[in-house]
């Protein structure tokens, strides 16, 4: 596949990925918090462990059905492009998308100083570990500093993780001969 095709296809799948989130989005907003837990359930409940349970399964299922939507998503339209690309590592990389995001947003708020310690291994190696988490953090930093909101970082970074789980499965499927002298 050439290049230009390769960028059109990394751009519509990102782009049908970013719609069916969005979309995943919404359906949420509008049944779980608006039908389910506004009419129905309303303040019925007020048990913590109930409603910690009723809110788990509703974020879960939700985030289920957008990782799915968005997975089948890429597929379809990498099969427009005549690639079949399996399901397993695109649903891999987008369950792991989002979590990857939170994972940079918390390296925004280490306590560095709080971790200084007596420990000489401590010492030395935790420069090292701060300029490292600097350094992965640039984008976010990058993205706050501009003022937007932090959720789009979310819906951008399921097509994003299931795009680089299918690509970065190819890496694994390399097949190796070693012959013998």
């Amino acid at each position: 596949m050439s290049n230009k095709n390769n960028l059109l296809l990394t751009f519509s799948q990102v782009g049908v990925g970013i719609l069916s989130s969005l979309v995943g989005c919404v359906i949420y907003i509008f049944v779980f918090r608006f039908l389910i837990w506004s009419i129905i359930i309303n303040d019925r409940v007020s048990h913590g462990f109930l409603v910690g349970i009723l809110l788990f399964l509703s974020i879960g299922l939700t985030y289920g059905l957008i990782i799915f939507g968005t997975s089948e998503g890429i597929r379809i339209v990498s099969r427009k492009f005549g690639i079949d690309i399996q399901f397993k590592p695109v649903f891999s990389g987008a369950f792991l998308g989002a979590p990857a995001v939170v994972g940079l947003i918390s390296l925004l708020n280490v306590p560095w100083n709080d971790l200084q310690t007596n420990n000489l291994i401590l010492t030395i190696i935790l420069p090292i570990i701060k300029v490292i988490a600097y350094i992965l953090s640039l984008p976010i930093r990058f993205w706050l500093l501009l003022n937007l909101p932090v959720e789009l970082l979310y819906i951008a970074a399921i097509p994003i993780g299931a795009i680089l789980g299918y690509r970065l499965s190819k890496l694994d499927d390399v097949d190796v001969s070693v012959v013998e002298s």
